[in-house]
């Protein structure tokens, strides 16, 4: 008898809507003699329909997760730029904690502006912020590292935890110790990529192994109420192709949600829904096959072609769509955590160069894997290219990314009809 499956946030049953074959690590970047090393674990995404959580049905364990983790933040211009806002928002907190701080890199725009601050990660980068100065405990956020706070430091009022809640391999015992450590008139900002985003523009390469999570208000907001506290604000933010950032606070301060949190919620109550994620595979099949017939379309008239940014989302669509060297040469990452060593990209094994390396090359196309800091990158580079977006497949000259609307029609026998628009403005 086959065993039903639970969602891990609410328990109630869950079904599977995407299987997007078997996978590697996607943060992990092997050398050549690491390849042989390498394991494959299923990707299948499910989808539970009364808290709308998105789980995988594989977990991977946290110490493997984070071992060898080559992530740097504060690479991203883009991204150290909306950290130095938020530091600005947080400035008045008294005493703050960033959970997943990485390379310190809200520690220090808030250290320049005079707040108490410390961070916590578990992974090599660690080592990166407190080289620079900005306090980091080296551990897991679980019930040791709490006390050690307490005992070293004190509660903060404050909690950040910025892309890093998705990767929990057990979102109910990080609330638990946040409860045991937040003081009771204290605030927890929570940043997550959205799930919505995710089906609306078709992004299935942002489900991968490394994170088991994937939010919605809803199952947010679910979550959370087990534990007496209340999401009380939520606001849609820029990084990483879109993201939102929960305020949540103890029910005992009795805050009332916002009107921008219960407008969230009855927006999922009609975009996330079983109907329309029973149509998402075979989108996003389509697309994947397209992507590949156009770098096969290029190798066929002999153009040279190499891709930008090695981030979690490229191992999942070249492992997808098996897609190796073969099509695109290389690709380029300017974090020398991974550009540096001879490493490759997950799975399929595609070289990662610095960008000395393209230049010198000079690609008649590169695929902009890191789409959503385009205007970052296409600043770093010497002379105009031809630019493809890999998902959906869109071929561009020189442009300015402004995102995507979509509309999503299901009529009474379940049958979908997908609109699609990107928005570009052309220069």
């Amino acid at each position: 008898m086959k065993k039903e499956i639970k969602c891990d946030l609410c328990n109630h049953e869950i079904s599977e809507f995407l299987d997007l074959g078997n996978q590697p690590l996607a943060n992990k970047y092997p050398t050549k003699k690491e390849f042989k090393d390498e394991d494959f674990l299923p990707l299948k995404v499910l989808f539970c329909k009364n808290c709308k959580n998105v789980q995988l049905g594989h977990k991977v364990s946290r110490e493997r997760m984070f071992e060898n983790y080559y992530y740097l933040s504060s690479v991203n211009e883009g991204l150290v730029r909306y950290f130095e806002g938020l530091a600005e928002e947080l400035k008045d907190s008294d005493f703050l904690l960033d959970v997943g701080s990485n390379d310190g890199i809200l520690l220090k725009p808030l250290r320049e502006l005079g707040v108490d601050c410390i961070g916590v990660d578990p992974s090599d980068v660690a080592k990166v912020a407190n080289d620079a100065g900005l306090e980091t405990i080296v551990s897991f956020f679980d019930s040791d590292c709490v006390d050690k706070i307490i005992k070293e430091y004190r509660k903060p009022d404050c909690i950040v935890c910025s892309s890093t809640f998705t990767h929990l391999e057990d979102p109910h015992d990080f609330i638990k110790n946040l409860k045991n450590l937040m003081t009771d008139d204290g605030k927890f900002l929570v940043e997550v990529e959205y799930v919505g985003n995710f089906i609306k523009n078709i992004h299935f390469e942002r489900f991968y192994l490394d994170r088991v999570f994937y939010y919605s208000v809803t199952s947010l907001k679910s979550l959370f109420k087990q534990y007496e506290m209340d999401v009380v604000d939520v606001e849609e933010i820029s990084p990483h192709g879109g993201s939102l950032k929960l305020t949540i606070m103890n029910s005992s301060q009795n805050i009332e949600p916002s009107q921008r949190t219960i407008n969230w919620l009855k927006k999922e109550e009609s975009e996330l829904t079983t109907e329309i994620l029973t149509g998402f595979k075979g989108i996003v099949k389509e697309n994947i096959v397209e992507f590949k017939n156009k770098l096969q379309e290029y190798k066929d008239q002999g153009l040279k072609v190499c891709g930008y940014g090695s981030p979690a989302r490229l191992s999942c669509i070249c492992n997808y769509g098996n897609i190796d060297e073969n099509l695109i040469k290389f690709t380029v990452d300017d974090s020398p955590l991974k550009n540096q060593g001879f490493k490759h990209t997950p799975g399929t094994h595609i070289p990662i160069v610095s960008r000395e390396e393209l230049e010198e090359y000079d690609p008649d196309v590169i695929v902009m894997f890191a789409y959503e800091y385009f205007e970052d990158i296409k600043n770093k580079l010497n002379k105009e290219y031809k630019f493809l977006l890999p998902i959906p497949p869109k071929e561009i000259d020189y442009y300015v990314y402004k995102g995507y609307t979509r509309t999503i029609e299901v009529n009474e026998k379940g049958e979908q009809t997908d609109n699609l628009e990107a928005k570009w403005e052309t220069k």
